[in-house]
């Protein structure tokens, strides 16, 4: 009687302690585990919307990448090692002639369909900045139809070294000028060819410095401008219509 009641604690002893030796998982279920893992949520892809039914015929004549600091302070903020670590973002600079009756909807449409075209052939341009004009003579001199820039907050300069390593865009918004004309240019408000020879002969850098009555009397020579007044009207109705 006592050897038994001696053998019992024994046998469940060693019944616990084998319960609790740890389960070795073949290679085919740690395979399965791996499998049904819940995958990590992958980030949404930053989307451009536009209206694809309201994008214009226009001509890209001028493009420009240029590679700057992601700068998040002051300049002279920075250490020479601090300023060569910092990353680079990338801008591109764009101007593009549309049509002279294209309306304000279907040139922000089409301003906004270029973002979207150029950020999905190269996803690394962290700002975008497109100057639109009716007159490519007009180029580099601001814009005379409209304006776009694609950046963080929609503010220039403003790129992150984040944003430019991860090129995060969840912030990135649109800032858009549109000039009040477009839309509501008739087609006898256009200056003509020659008008548009004239002023920008009178504009022409090579003037720069010269007084406007010999300016004017090298122009009226020029394309055979009989009076004063025939060479003032068409200096005010293309510079009126180039501002405005």
């Amino acid at each position: 009687m006592n050897k038994t009641l001696w053998i019992l604690p024994v046998l469940i002893l060693l019944s616990c302690k084998q319960g609790k030796e740890p389960i070795t998982k073949t290679e085919t279920e740690i395979i399965t585990d791996i499998i049904l893992e819940k995958p990590t949520k992958a980030k949404p892809k930053y989307k451009i919307d536009f209206d694809t039914t309201k994008i214009a015929n226009f001509t890209v004549e001028n493009t420009e990448f240029s590679s700057l600091k992601a700068l998040t302070q002051k300049l002279s903020d920075y250490s020479t090692q601090e300023l060569k670590d910092l990353p680079n973002f990338i801008r591109l600079t764009m101007s593009i002639v549309v049509p002279f009756d294209i309306s304000k909807k279907n040139l922000e449409n089409t301003l906004k369909s270029i973002v979207h075209e150029e950020t999905e052939k190269n996803n690394d341009i962290d700002e975008i900045l497109i100057f639109a004009y009716d007159d490519k003579n007009d180029i580099g001199t601001g814009y005379t139809f409209g304006k776009l820039l694609w950046a963080p907050d929609a503010k220039i300069d403003n790129v992150t070294p984040e944003i430019a390593l991860k090129n995060v865009r969840t912030n990135y918004r649109f800032e858009i000028s549109i000039k009040e004309k477009v839309g509501n240019i008739k087609k006898e408000d256009l200056p003509t060819k020659r008008e548009l020879e004239i002023y920008n002969e009178t504009m022409d850098e090579k003037y720069i410095g010269m007084d406007d009555d010999v300016i004017r009397d090298i122009v009226m020579k020029k394309f055979k401008i009989k009076t004063e007044k025939e060479y003032e009207n068409i200096y005010l109705k293309v510079g009126v219509y180039k501002i405005f």
